[in-house]
Order: C-alpha cells, then sequence, then structure tokens
C-alpha cells in the first residue's frame, strides 16, 4: 500500500532508534557478565521484535521475514539452549548489518533476495533445538513487549512524555536562527551605547542576558557524549583482529565527555585511520609479541578527556612504536628528505606526516598506499585541532588529539586589513606587537621580526590577500602558534576580541585557501574568519613568486 513521506519517515527513525546501540550489545556479549547478560539479550531480542512488528504493519516482507529469523536465532540464547559463542556473535553482527542496510535503503529490501541468509539463519535455528542445557539454569530475561516506561520518555507516575526525538537537521536549523540572533543582539547593544534614551540600555543588556542563556542552552542540546561513537570502533578492532590474525583488545575511557555533534560526525574518518595504522603497523604478532616478551594480546587504548575549553582524545597501544630509522630511510630513498640534513627525534616522527609517504613494503586493504597521516592531520587541522605524536620503540605509540568542544561560536580576535575587518581564532594568539614599518616594507610587507632575540617569520595580509594600497607605518603584528610553527600576521590595526557565530562560505563560493568562513560584525557587515593553519602552510612553505620578485620589481 502507498504511504506518505512522513510515515516512512517515522518508520525509519522508529527502526534506527531500535538498532542505535545494537553493535554495542552483541560486543558486549564476548565479554559476559553473569548479572547483566540476561539484559543484554533482551535488549537485542527486544530490537529484532519491534522492527518485526512495525515491518509487519508497514508490509514490508523482506524486513520482518529477516528480523523474525534473527529473533528465532536469539530465542535459544534467552532460553540457555544456545551458548554465547564468537561464531554466534559474528554472526548477529552480520545479520543487524543487513538489517540496517535493507531499512535504509530505496525500497526496504522488497526487490532483493537474501534466501541464502534466510537459509543460514534457519540451519542455525534448527541446529540449537538439538542441545540439551538442563544443566544450565535458565536466564531471566524481559519480554520484548515490555519495554521500560523510562526507555520510551514516559514517566509512570504522572504519564507525561518526558523524552522527544527530533531530527539532527532541526537542531542544526535551531543553531543557525540562535546564532543569528546574536549578531543581532550585538548590533542592537552597538545602537543602544549611542542612543540617548536612558531605557534603552538596560533593555539591551537584559536581551543580551535571555540571548546567553538561551545560546548556551541550545549549543548544549547539540552537545552528545562520545559514546555515541565509540562503540562502533570495538567492531573496527575486532574485524581486524580477524583480517590481520592479531589479538587486540579495545579499552574506552571517557565515554561520559561530550563534544558538539559535528565534530564527532568529523572526527569519524580520522579516527578510524588512527585504529587501523594502530591494528596494522603497531601491534605485533601474537608471536612476536610473545618472543619479546609481551602479553599476546595487545592493548590498545581510546581515551577522552576534557581539559578546559578543549577535548583531548587519545589513541594509545603498546606494539612496536614507530621506527624513525626505516622512516628517514624511506624519506631519503623518495627524495623527500636532504641527506645533509639532520632531524630530532621528534622531527623524525613528523616525517609520518609526508604525503605520499609509507614505510609497509607491500600494498593491501589497510595500508601501504601513502594515503593518510597526512589527512589525519588536515582533517583536525579543518576542525580547529591540533595532533601530536609520540612514540618509544619497542612499548608503542600514541596520538593526541586536541579539539574545541563546539565548532558553532569561536572566540576570536577583530582586526583590521585595508579598512575590512577579519577574524582570529583566539586558540592560536599568542601576544599583539606594534610594528614600524620602512617604505619598502609598508609596500612589499616585512619578512622578519626579532622578537627577544628570536627571528619571527612574518605574514603580511595585504600582501597575501592582494588588498590594494600601503600599510601603515605604525602596524601590529599578531603573534600566532600552530602545528607549522610560530609566526607573525602583520595587520593594519588590532580591534580587540569579538565573539563570532561561524558560517560556511557555501557551495556557490567553495574551499578558499586561509579562509576557515564568514560572520557578521557589529556593523552588520561580513568579516571573513581566516583559518591560520593554512595561512601557516600556504605562505611559510610554498614558493611564492610575488613574495620572492616584489624588491627586483620596484
Amino acid at each position: 500500500m502507498p504511504y506518505d513521506t512522513q510515515i516512512l519517515e517515522i518508520f525509519v527513525e522508529s527502526c534506527l532508534e531500535q538498532l542505535k546501540n545494537i553493535e554495542k550489545a552483541i560486543l558486549d556479549l564476548e565479554t559476559p557478565d553473569a548479572q547483566t547478560q540476561p539484559q543484554t539479550i533482551a535488549a537485542i531480542f527486544r530490537a529484532a521484535h519491534s522492527i518485526k512488528g512495525d515491518a509487519a504493519a508497514m508490509g514490508f516482507e523482506t524486513v520482518n521475514a529477516l528480523a523474525h529469523r534473527i529473533e528465532n536465532l536469539l530465542h535459544p540464547a534467552r532460553d540457555s539452549r544456545m551458548p554465547i559463542t564468537s561464531a554466534l556473535i559474528s554472526e548477529l553482527l552480520t545479520d543487524f548489518d543487513l538489517l540496517r542496510e535493507l531499512i535504509t535503503s530505496a525500497d526496504f529490501g522488497q526487490g532483493r533476495d537474501i534466501s541464502a541468509v534466510f537459509d543460514r539463519l534457519d540451519r542455525l535455528v534448527n541446529a540449537s533445538q538439538d542441545r540439551q542445557t538442563e544443566d544450565r539454569p535458565k536466564l531471566q530475561v524481559q519480554a520484548a513487549d515490555e519495554q521500560p516506561a523510562q526507555e520510551q520518555g514516559i514517566d509512570t507516575a504522572s504519564g507525561r512524555i518526558t523524552h522527544l526525538t527530533i531530527p539532527a537537521g532541526e537542531l542544526d536549523t535551531l543553531v543557525n536562527r540562535i546564532g543569528q540572533l546574536s549578531i543581532l543582539q550585538i548590533r542592537l547593544q552597538r545602537l543602544a551605547r549611542t542612543d540617548s534614551n536612558p531605557l534603552f540600555l538596560p533593555l539591551s543588556e537584559e536581551i543580551e542576558s535571555i540571548c546567553t542563556l538561551l545560546r548556551e542552552q541550545v549549543l548544549g542540546m547539540r552537545m552528545l557524549p562520545l559514546q555515541v561513537s565509540f562503540p562502533k570502533y570495538r567492531r573496527l578492532i575486532r574485524d581486524l583482529c580477524a583480517q590481520l590474525g592479531k589479538k587486540a583488545e579495545l579499552i574506552m575511557e571517557g565515554h561520559n565527555t561530550e563534544l558538539d555533534k559535528k565534530l564527532i560526525e568529523e572526527l569519524n574518518s580520522p579516527l578510524i585511520h588512527l585504529l587501523r595504522n594502530a591494528m596494522d603497523h603497531g601491534v605485533e604478532s601474537p608471536n612476536t609479541r610473545a618472543a619479546c616478551g609481551k602479553p599476546p594480546q595487545a592493548t590498545i587504548t581510546l581515551n577522552a578527556t576534557q581539559i578546559g575549553g578543549e577535548v583531548v582524545i587519545e589513541i594509545r597501544d603498546d606494539g612496536a612504536g614507530i621506527d624513525t630509522r626505516k622512516l628517514r630511510e624511506r624519506a631519503l630513498r623518495d627524495g623527500r628528505l636532504s641527506s645533509q640534513r639532520q632531524l630530532s627525534e621528534h622531527e623524525a616522527l613528523e616525517l609520518i606526516y609526508l604525503p605520499g609517504l609509507s614505510t609497509s613494503e607491500s600494498v593491501d586493504a589497510i595500508s601501504g598506499r601513502g594515503v593518510g597521516m597526512d589527512a589525519v592531520r588536515e582533517s583536525i587541522a579543518a576542525l580547529r585541532g591540533k595532533i601530536e605524536i609520540t612514540s618509544e620503540p619497542g612499548k608503542g605509540t600514541c596520538f593526541r588529539l586536541h579539539l574545541p568542544i563546539s565548532l558553532a561560536i569561536i572566540d576570536c580576535l577583530q582586526i583590521d586589513v585595508g579598512g575590512e575587518d577579519y577574524f582570529l581564532h583566539l586558540d592560536y594568539v599568542e601576544e599583539c606587537l606594534e610594528l614600524l614599518l620602512s617604505e619598502q616594507e609598508r609596500h612589499y610587507g616585512a619578512r622578519l621580526l626579532n622578537t627577544r632575540g628570536t627571528a619571527l617569520p612574518l605574514i603580511a595580509l595585504r600582501q597575501f590577500f592582494h588588498i590594494p594600497g600601503d600599510a601603515p607605518r605604525l602596524a601590529h603584528v599578531v603573534v600566532v602558534r600552530t602545528g607549522e610553527g610560530r609566526f607573525g600576521l602583520v595587520v593594519d590595526e588590532v580591534k580587540g576580541q569579538h565573539q563570532a557565530v561561524l558560517k560556511q562560505l557555501g557551495p556557490a563560493v567553495g574551499k578558499v585557501e586561509g579562509i576557515l568562513g564568514a560572520t557578521v560584525t557589529e556593523q552588520g557587515h561580513m568579516g571573513l574568519i581566516l583559518d591560520i593553519p593554512c595561512l601557516a602552510k600556504t605562505a611559510l612553505h610554498a614558493e611564492d613568486r610575488r613574495w620572492k620578485c616584489a624588491p627586483q620589481r620596484r
């Protein structure tokens, strides 16, 4: 029968809600706890049972049939007639993956032939019926349709609805509206300071207070604990162990540390790459570990901690560590490093970020193509974060990611260049200095500044962005620090601190080097927020003919 779009969306959301924590629940069966295992099996059974009922009501026979067979497979496990084995866990992971795929497909699997899967599940169910398990105590579980009222978001005492599920897109739209409201409030406050009406300023300050509370509350609604994405990494390590013939345990700490939803989504790819690298390059085979006096099973730790206004995520393993000698040799062989250059141990570790550099001798499905670590660092930098690496041969490696808690509203330093407002993220700013420019430096830009006996490279923003006109004789230098090092930005004026609502430039403009996004100033004009790591990479390391040729042209 035909259904309108809203009904189909409700069906999909309901099913995905049932499947939200299913992978974690299945993996929890690998480390059984006599007290929690009955509840874990009940939760998995309940998900299959609910999806079966919803699919039957909608007439989606393929989804209904698969969920019904998963339910049949779980039934003997509830009654202790089937042991919880690694093979059963793998089967459940595969079946629920397929169930999710059918639910999210365009036709809900109606035209798909999965009879082979049905046959396999039927054989497993029939085999379980012959087991004799009288000596095992029967697990006490909750009936599938007896879902706790708390999970349904209903207060049993008053019958009031205590929780609602809303689309993530609606929340993103609300955050954008709050950002627009904050901009208008800033403009209103500026007007109130110049208005002669004595009631105008107190009213503006009261509106500011309400806007601040509203912004904090709405942004808090978009904060999610990292535990929403952590369980998938357990599955990743389990699959890699089977693929590589290695043994490893993933220990996850800091599940309740919260990050902006957007950050959690963008972090998925870098974290997966770092964990795959840890398994492929760091963790040794069981025989090699035994020969080194290590336990056959390696330990990989994924830990998240909030420190001040940032979250620190560590990916640590007790594997072989990074062979910096091998990194140097490969960089020399590929012509990426001069044989005359002497590197410190830290600089040698940084070679791992060179694009195209790989120490793997062969290319496989996991590594060896030299693509990855440079992309990881760029992804973290795009999130206004940074990555650090420490490694000790024979003992392991640790990658440490430093990330802001939220991406929506950021504290900035407002500057002026050529009469236009620009903004610098305060996390990168160290200090501001005054600089007396010569006539040549006003036109072509200063290159270096002696700061307390140290040469500081300078980037003249007028020249970098091709802004016409000469800089003022008394300019300002904003000293910033990134993963590329410490350098100064030569600007016309420093206006002070400003809280900016970050807006993307949009697909029509695309990615512009050196620009992170845009915001609206107190005057209602657009101001660009500068991408400081990109500025460093582009201006300090690229061969820029404009910088080299300017004195000769004069």
